[in-house]
């Protein structure tokens, strides 16, 4: 029994994800540069949305490969992901409106926080189903680390959006980074 349904389920909620966040636009007013520039925010927002989640479905797919068994702990763990990834797009929007307003931000922070943790629980619980002493759970505890080192840039980013947004933005930024770069080097793709 594999974890087929799971994945599907999952890539299904996540492509609405990415749908909603998309469809949150408004047509420009009219036919002018000013009125396409008034999106660019927005855009730049929902970039760096869409970059983290398609981190989050790529590293999802390489997580649940190694899934052993759809146990209910399995299930639950990836529910509690997805229920933190689904609240992405409001707090994309609200960034995007809020234009540098330190609440949205740090609310963005806590989002990418929870989802974080999430994705760290469902690496912890796909470690336990590999063998002791195996490559997979070595690798899964060094995906742990990362997600941890992860965890604690978006918690710092949330005190952080009342000293200054930019630095918030910036981690926001690095961490999808910090995600694709070791993946390619890894040679898990």
């Amino acid at each position: 029994m594999g974890t087929g349904r799971i994945e599907a389920f999952s890539d299904g909620v996540i492509a609405v994800i990415i749908t909603i966040m998309v469809l949150d636009f408004k047509i420009p007013a009219d036919a002018s540069w000013h009125a396409l520039g008034a999106l660019v925010p927005g855009l730049l927002v929902y970039a760096l949305s869409f970059a983290t989640i398609a981190d989050f479905w790529i590293n999802h797919h390489h997580t649940l490969a190694a899934a052993r068994e759809p146990s209910a702990t399995l299930m639950w763990s990836n529910l509690a992901l997805l229920f933190a990834m689904s609240l992405v797009p409001f707090v994309t929007g609200w960034v995007a409106s809020a234009h540098g307003s330190p609440l949205p931000v740090a609310s963005y922070g806590v989002v990418m926080l929870a989802a974080t943790l999430s994705f760290v629980v469902l690496g912890l619980v796909i470690a336990a189903q590999q063998p002791i002493n195996s490559p997979a759970r070595s690798t899964f505890r060094a995906f742990v680390r990362k997600g941890s080192v992860v965890a604690v840039c978006y918690a710092l980013a949330i005190p952080l959006a009342y000293v200054s947004v930019v630095v918030s933005y910036t981690i926001f930024i690095a961490m999808p980074i910090f995600y694709i770069l070791p993946m390619r080097i890894g040679g898990t793709d």
